[in-house]
Formats: C-alpha cells, structure tokens, sequence
C-alpha cells in the first residue's frame, strides 16, 4: 500500500468538505426548526385570542341561559299559586337590560309551554356548557405544547375553571344529557 502525502491531503480535505456540507445542512434545518416554532407560537397566540373571545360569549350565552332558566322556575312556581305576579316576572327578568323571558317564553305562559321551553332552555346551557368543555381540552392540549407563555394560559384556564366552579354549575350533571357512567366507560 502506497501512502504519499497528497493522499492523505486529499483525503483530508474531502472529510473537511464533507463536514463542512453536513454542519451547513444542520445549521439550515435549526433554522428551519426556529421558523416554524415561531410560526406555531404566533398561530397559537392568535388561537388563544380567538379562544378568550369565544370564552366571553359562551359565558356570557349562559348566564343568560341560566337568567332565562331561574325566570321560568319562577314562572312555573307562580302557575301553581294561580299566576298572580306572571306579567311581574316576565317584565322583569332581563339581561344586559334586555328583557329575556318575555322574548323566549313569549305572552301565552301555561304549563306545556314552560316544559317545552325549559326543555329548549336546557339544551342551550347543555350546548354552552360542551363548548365550554372543549375550549378546555384545547388549551389543555396548548398548554401541554409548552409554546406559549404560562401567565396568559393559567389566565385563561382559571376563567374557564372558575365557571365550573360556580355553585350553579356545581351539579352540571343535573342539566346536562351526558351519563357519568357512560363517559367513565369511554374514558378507561
């Protein structure tokens, strides 16, 4: 075997170039990786801004909801006494000023109708209430990411947390159309 110093020059700069060509493809795909995490931290910043707006609707939705539901508990409560304060509750049950019993129950107040709206009104808490339940699991999934900042997300998880926390919402079992048993099942 012949060796001579410009084969093993040769060959050295071949390794040099070679490494040279793998350090550069490196450094490119680091910064193809910085890219796009700043890309996915601006989209989910964006997506928690359209989450705390959605959030205030929905929780704005069912406080009105569940103004709406304590005006027909009052509403039925009183047919039992023979409907002596009925245009009383109707005319004052309102929300952000708005008169929202009269418009959801309308003038003709008998007890088939208070079932069926309170029926209808049930389904609308129901239906706030799982909107509700998966913005939670995308900010779960968001804050498992770990690419945008713990103050804004403990922020708006503590919103979402103290809504169902709420003594109303205590026994959402209670309103919702979900069995505890049927969703334990699923879940293991």
């Amino acid at each position: 075997m012949k060796v001579s110093i410009d084969g093993i020059l040769g060959t050295a700069r071949k390794i040099n170039s070679q490494k040279e060509l793998e350090e550069n493809n490196l450094n490119k795909k680091k910064g193809d990786i910085k890219v796009d995490s700043v890309s996915i931290g601006t989209r989910l910043t964006t997506r928690l801004d359209a989450i705390e707006t959605e959030f205030r609707e929905i929780q704005s939705s069912l406080t009105r909801n569940q103004i709406i539901r304590d005006g027909i508990e009052q509403l039925r409560a009183d047919i039992v006494k023979g409907s002596p304060d009925q245009q009383t509750i109707l005319d004052n049950v309102a929300f952000e000023g708005k008169n929202v019993l009269r418009s959801f129950v309308g003038d003709t107040v008998t007890e088939p109708v208070l079932t069926k709206k309170l029926e209808d009104n049930t389904g609308l808490i129901n239906d706030d209430v799982g909107r509700i339940k998966k913005l939670q699991v995308e900010l779960d999934n968001i804050v498992a990411s770990d690419l945008v900042g713990r103050d804004r997300l403990s922020k708006i998880m503590t919103n979402i947390e103290s809504l169902f926390n709420r003594s109303d919402l205590a026994d959402i079992e209670n309103i919702s159309t979900l069995r505890p048993d049927a969703v334990m099942r699923l879940i293991k």
